[in-house]
């Protein structure tokens, strides 16, 4: 399948190196020098994305903002980011790679095979099915509860049956355990432990379609409580 890949990366050799793999197969890909580069091709609704690769470290706008950005908006928020570092190791990330907005970190020094292995599992997620559950917006009053014990109140701004994005002032760090606590329309309470996998902070939240906040993911909620929430997403799509 033909997809379409932008590789952001200052080093002029390493980018078009990658490129003339990925272009091998057939794949459109598109390179740039800089982290702003990527993002504003990512904001084109009539040409998405499919991939995005980006140095860790770049000039200007680097890859951890090229993540950050993409997911937290909600025209890129499922497009897969692979970052790719000179620099940093695995044991640099002990909370994993999404917990930084990435599908993936790669160190420029692995195998051909293994980045290849890598990036082809993500270019062969069908178009629209990376996403783990259709959502829609709402507005309900929630509560999480922090590892410390202490109970904050917030809003569900956006909700599937994978999770939710929970509109507050003062978002936890990536992967955060919490427990959140809110109740659906029809009068369903839903509790449910999650994880934070990314956060829209202060200097972010302008500039897209989210409010400050963060996007949790459920860990842990009972089928039943599931499964109120498949009725009700599917009940707003349908009058929508």
């Amino acid at each position: 399948m033909k997809r379409r890949v932008v590789i952001a990366d200052d080093s002029k050799y390493w980018r078009e190196k990658v490129a003339t793999e990925l272009a091998r197969d057939g794949h459109e890909v598109i390179v740039v020098e800089d982290g702003a580069e990527a993002i504003q091709l990512s904001m084109d609704a009539e040409r998405p994305l499919d991939l995005v690769i980006a140095d860790l470290i770049m000039p200007g706008v680097n890859g951890f903002e090229v993540a950050r950005s993409l997911r937290a908006d909600s025209l890129t928020e499922d497009v897969p980011v692979i970052g790719v570092t000179g620099l940093y190791n695995a044991s640099d990330f002990p909370e994993g790679s999404q917990a930084k907005g990435f599908a993936a970190i790669l160190e420029k020094s692995v195998s051909p095979d293994q980045f290849i292995f890598t990036v082809n599992k993500y270019l062969n997620i069908p178009r629209n099915e990376s996403r783990p559950a259709p959502r829609v917006a709402t507005h309900r009053p929630a509560e999480v509860k922090t590892p410390g014990g202490e109970n904050a109140k917030c809003v569900v701004a956006n909700i599937s049956s994978s999770g939710v994005f929970l509109s507050t002032h003062s978002p936890l760090e990536p992967g955060t355990e919490i427990i959140v606590t809110f109740t659906l329309p029809a009068g369903s309470e839903i509790r449910a432990s999650a994880n934070v996998v990314w956060v829209n902070g202060e200097s972010t939240d302008s500039e897209t379609s989210y409010s400050r906040g963060m996007g949790v993911l459920f860990k842990d909620i009972d089928p039943d409580q599931k499964r109120a929430i498949e009725k009700f997403v599917i009940a707003e799509i349908t009058a929508q």
